[in-house]
């Protein structure tokens, strides 16, 4: 019996008179023009809306409920864009607002392209580009804690190694509570810097207070008590009671390592020690929560 007769790809031929064969979608191909497009795999999510914006070198990223609105009121000019998701949009009515009169770029985003561009979980909804404060020097906090007025006039806090920037953000939240003027950091690789995570736990309290930096601590705090600033260091173990103790004006108290304590070499520079009497049960304080004792003994 004879073979029906091929085209030259293969295909069967139609029989004469009758209909074309169909074509099949060559491989690799959408289908036919005007077919509608093949349906996406369940499950797959759908693109997201907005890709991350690329980070700059000169910004840093502010999330978080209280963190963003701390910005807002302290340096709005320093916001540069606003991502949201759409459920804070009215908690966030004032922001907003400013953005709208200050043409500030705003973007919704849903939860998890939010998480991708805040880095994290814990972002509350909102995720603001600014421009980062510039740190103060050795000379421009001694300026400081030498003038202004205020129920902690003239006192600040020191950092020698605290590492956790959960800690850091609470101690920053403390020292804007009680009116502290400057937090002082070295650079030093155990010291936590101000970023992301430790503005959201500060609760905006990073914005009222001044961020001083320094190479390395120790010799800071030799300058410092040279033009007249007492540095008070905090140690549970050889300090005097705090209990009863006055501050003199200008301070600066020194809180150490959380594992550690104070350096040997900031040691030789506090011209005291304090300590925060306890029971005995537990051998020290969390650094953040010690931070927020002085600062309270402090302002009193």
């Amino acid at each position: 019996m004879a073979g029906r007769p091929v085209g030259p790809v293969g295909r069967p031929l139609p029989p004469a008179g009758g209909p074309p064969a169909p074509l099949s979608p060559a491989r690799g191909s959408r289908g036919a023009p005007g077919a509608p497009p093949p349906p996406r795999a369940v499950g797959r999510p759908p693109p997201p809306r907005f890709a991350p914006r690329p980070p700059r070198g000169d910004t840093t990223r502010v999330y978080g409920m209280e963190a963003a609105l701390g910005v807002l009121a302290r340096r709005p000019e320093a916001i540069i864009s606003i991502d949201v998701v759409p459920e804070t949009r009215g908690a966030l009515a004032k922001l907003l607002a400013h953005a709208e009169r200050a043409r500030v770029p705003v973007r919704e985003l849903s939860g998890e392209a939010m998480t991708r561009v805040a880095g994290g979980l814990h972002h509350e909804g909102v995720c603001l580009t600014v421009r980062p404060r510039p740190p103060l020097s050795v000379r421009a906090l001694i300026e400081l804690l030498h003038a202004g007025p205020g129920r902690a006039a003239g006192a600040g806090l020191a950092l020698d190694n605290v590492g956790n920037p959960h800690n850091l953000g609470a101690i920053l939240r403390s020292a804007a509570y009680f009116g502290a003027r400057a937090l002082l950091l070295s650079e030093a690789d155990g010291q936590a810097r101000l970023g992301p995570a430790a503005e959201r736990v500060a609760e905006g309290g990073a914005e009222y207070v001044a961020i001083a930096r320094a190479p390395t601590l120790a010799p800071a705090l030799a300058a410092l008590h040279g033009s007249g600033i007492e540095i008070v260091g905090a140690d549970a173990r050889a300090g005097e009671p705090l209990a009863g103790r006055a501050f003199a004006r200008p301070c600066l108290v020194v809180l150490g390592n959380e594992r550690h304590g104070l350096s040997a070499e900031v040691l030789a520079v506090c011209d005291r020690l304090v300590a925060i009497p306890g029971t005995g049960a537990i051998d020290s304080l969390n650094v953040s929560v010690a931070a927020g004792i002085l600062l309270a003994a402090l302002a009193r």
